[in-house]
């Protein structure tokens, strides 16, 4: 099981690096801050992934500590570019997002700094340390706001679609941002039970271990899609989308 986390992690943080670079580099070209937002946030999460690679390919106990707490930091940082991106990419004119995106912004930032200060320093000890749930209560908001977000534009992208003022690659995007938002909210969930329940136990589940692996994996498959999507797949979804009208609205 160490051995497939391990390989998972791996192509996790290739693919956050890939998609990343990516899009800083078309922002740098559009000037386009959501592209920014967004690419810095899969680049620290690629970061975080490496730091936690790190410890368990070379078995170095005492990298383990420093190295998980950076690993926490760059997904912290991480998920609040995130949020960064989901305010100026969709609700750029909103001031409840605006108060959000600060709201998830000081629970992840207060939350590990309390944490460090109740000695958690990796963020691993929930029920000795209630800053924990700060920290992954503001996380998880971020990751299902991606998820609602995409609810609300992809049928708006349908309609434009049909009127042909919307590229079928595009609207389909937003319906992968769904679901993208939706599995990493069900990872959170996966997460905090099988943190806790390990806490209570000592005893890690092997079901719980999986349910996160897959979770996972479908959430790397999707940005995969998002950003490198494979010809065929471009053509399906050509094919799959609505008949633009063929008079004018």
């Amino acid at each position: 099981m160490e051995d497939s986390a391990f390989i998972g992690g791996v192509i996790a943080g290739i693919v956050y690096l890939a998609a990343g670079i990516r899009l800083v580099r078309l922002s740098w070209r559009t000037q386009a801050s959501p592209e920014l937002m967004l690419g810095l946030a899969f680049i620290l999460w690629a970061l975080s992934y490496a730091c936690w690679q790190i410890p368990i390919a070379t078995a170095n106990q005492p990298l383990t500590q420093p190295l998980f707490f950076a690993g926490r930091a760059f997904t912290n940082a991480g998920t609040i570019f995130l949020a960064y991106f989901v305010w100026v990419g969709f609700r750029n004119q909103s001031h409840w997002a605006k108060y959000l995106v600060h709201a998830i912004t000081l629970g992840l930032l207060a939350g590990m700094i309390f944490s460090v200060a109740e000695g958690d320093w990796e963020g691993i000890q929930p029920t000795d340390n209630p800053w924990w749930y700060l920290d992954w209560g503001a996380g998880f908001m971020a990751m299902a706001w991606v998820g609602v977000e995409g609810l609300i534009e992809y049928p708006k992208a349908r309609k434009r679609v049909q009127l042909g003022h919307c590229d079928p690659l595009v609207c389909h995007r937003l319906f992968l941002w769904a679901v993208v938002g939706i599995v990493w909210t069900v990872y959170n969930g996966v997460y905090l039970y099988q943190v806790v329940e390990f806490e209570t136990t000592q005893i890690w589940s092997a079901g719980m271990d999986r349910a996160i692996a897959a979770t996972e994996a479908i959430g790397i498959a999707l940005v995969c899609l998002i950003f490198f999507p494979p010809r065929f797949y471009k053509r399906w979804v050509a094919g799959a989308a609505p008949a633009a009208d063929s008079e004018e609205a």
